[in-house]
């Protein structure tokens, strides 16, 4: 177990009540409710808002991002050594406190297309983006999701749409069988946790989450380098840990992970509630689109329908991965 810096932070918050308009009053003209002197406050919060500077958060932004930062590596260490510094001269008492977590590192991430002969993917694929010179650096995981068992698996895709529970049942509704199968589902409308617990609670032996360009890729607009949406070969990775059950380290429930806990006080991650049992990976639109081109069965109703320029069946098949 590696352990993974973390930091304390110290927040101020500043909650305003909304005010109800009455009589064509401005905002500004209006009490704002649980404040004594709504002049002070506003006075307050208008000098609040005039301090953050966006070329200043900008400047943050690329120092933070300079390297590739896993939890728990030394470059993680080093953005936690940062903000703490940062708070420091703002005047704020921080701490970094450390914990000794379980976490999962990557050692081979593999996904192909078994059947047909015809479909041809092997991923997760690099990302890369145009002539960016830090897609290359080897310090860059493979694409992955924290908290996923080791596993083999080969099955049949059933396609599942976001995931929701909802989902599920209006494929048990059509008869398509999902247990034994692996479930390819976008990501978006719900924690990917939260698809992975669904899948694994109805018999799915994998989960593949993917990007499709209709939630935050080129429906939208240009993709990055051009503009601001997802590229066609970008995965987002997360944490698929159930977290629902507890928050924190899996091996650790209701009580912090810290250095000096020992190991009898901790639960075997093979027992841990928060893990799931199924491998769940998840990938590129780029490496999902030769899944969902070759998948038959019916055809799935068009709110299921992604912006790939093919139809979207449910399967099962014959795609295997």
């Amino acid at each position: 177990m590696k352990p993974a810096p973390t930091l304390g932070l110290l927040f101020a918050l500043f909650l305003a009540p909304p005010s109800l308009a009455q009589g064509g009053a401005t905002n500004d003209e209006l009490d704002l409710l649980g404040f004594r002197n709504t002049a002070a406050e506003r006075k307050i919060e208008t000098e609040f808002l005039a301090v953050p500077d966006p070329s200043l958060a900008e400047a943050h932004l690329r120092l933070l991002t300079q390297a590739p930062h896993i939890a728990g590596s030394p470059e993680d260490k080093a953005t936690a050594d940062y903000v703490a510094r940062k708070f420091r001269d703002a005047g704020l008492e921080t701490e970094i406190v450390e914990y000794r977590v379980w976490m999962n590192y990557p050692q081979e991430i593999s996904v192909d297309i078994t059947e047909p002969a015809a479909a041809r993917m092997h991923g997760p694929s690099p990302e890369h983006v145009s002539a960016d010179p830090f897609q290359n650096d080897p310090r860059i995981t493979p694409a992955f999701n924290g908290m996923s068992p080791s596993a083999d698996v080969e099955a049949e895709v059933v396609y599942a749409n976001y995931g929701a529970p909802e989902d599920f049942e209006r494929l048990a509704k059509e008869k398509v069988e999902v247990r034994g199968k692996i479930v390819l589902v976008r990501y978006g409308k719900s924690f990917r946790g939260v698809k992975a617990f669904v899948a694994q609670e109805h018999g799915a032996v994998g989960v593949l989450l993917y990007s499709d360009p209709s939630d935050d890729g080129f429906k939208h607009g240009d993709s990055y380098p051009l503009g601001p949406w997802r590229p066609e070969s970008s995965v987002q990775r997360g944490s698929v840990g159930y977290m629902f059950f507890y928050p924190g380290d899996p091996t650790t429930p209701g009580v912090a992970s810290s250095p000096s806990l020992p190991d009898n006080k901790r639960v075997p991650p093979a027992k841990a509630e928060q893990l799931p049992a199924i491998p769940v990976t998840p990938l590129s639109y780029q490496d999902a689109r030769p899944i969902l081109e070759a998948m038959n069965g019916p055809a799935a109703p068009q709110e299921w329908q992604g912006a790939g320029p093919f139809t979207y069946h449910d399967g099962p098949g014959p795609v295997r991965a």
